[in-house]
């Protein structure tokens, strides 16, 4: 069977990398022609072409995988992008959907699902291989510091002021906001500020 699937996984753990690279090329029909271990390196890689489907992970540093969806979506980039995570609720999912990931698995899958929704992203069809879980709690699926930031933010602070008092940098404030916004399924600053203030989020006075 020749080839037909050329992909590209994004991921900053060279260890996963490889092991999904290995489990991937061990298929006829799929072929592994790049990596990335973060955002920034991803984009060039999807930029150069020759891409069918890019694996990513949401988490990378510098860039993150949500960013780098939403530049495939708005750059109109030829590729399919297949998320990883280790996220399964709702509002994470649409959340992803929003920022033009053409499909979504979690890291705890078994092997032969990721090659499943491999083949099944590359053919266009828009999956989702998790059941996603909803959750009352308006918090659920944020990290304690996500929490933080946000909360922040809804009381009207820039991002220098929430890196000031968090003690972290500005550029960890805006990957920790771009997670954040992907997993509330929102996409600018304000309307971030409009859901927390919407779902009684804490600290969100």
């Amino acid at each position: 069977m020749p080839v037909s699937i050329r992909v590209l996984i994004a991921d900053d753990h060279p260890v996963w990398r490889r092991g999904i690279r290995a489990l991937l090329d061990a298929e006829a029909d799929i072929e592994v022609v790049a990596e990335a271990a973060d955002g920034e390196e991803a984009i060039r890689a999807i930029r150069a072409g020759g891409l069918d489907v890019a694996v990513l992970d949401m988490e990378m540093p510098r860039l993150t995988g949500v960013d780098v969806s939403r530049t495939v979506r708005d750059e109109g980039l030829p590729v399919r992008v297949l998320a990883l995570s280790s996220y399964d609720d709702a509002s994470y999912v649409s959340g992803l959907l929003q920022n033009g990931a053409s499909g979504y698995l979690t890291k705890d899958k078994p092997p032969s699902l990721i090659i499943e929704a491999v083949r099944a992203v590359a053919r266009g069809e828009g999956r989702w291989f998790v059941q996603p879980t909803s959750k009352d709690d308006p918090a659920a699926g944020l990290s304690e510091r996500e929490c933080e930031v946000l909360a922040l933010l809804a009381q009207g602070k820039a991002n220098a002021q929430i890196g000031e008092t968090l003690f972290i940098s500005e550029n960890t404030v805006r990957n920790h906001l771009a997670n954040t916004y992907a997993k509330i399924g929102v996409r600018t600053a304000r309307e971030a500020v409009a859901w927390a203030w919407r779902n009684g989020f804490p600290g969100a006075e």
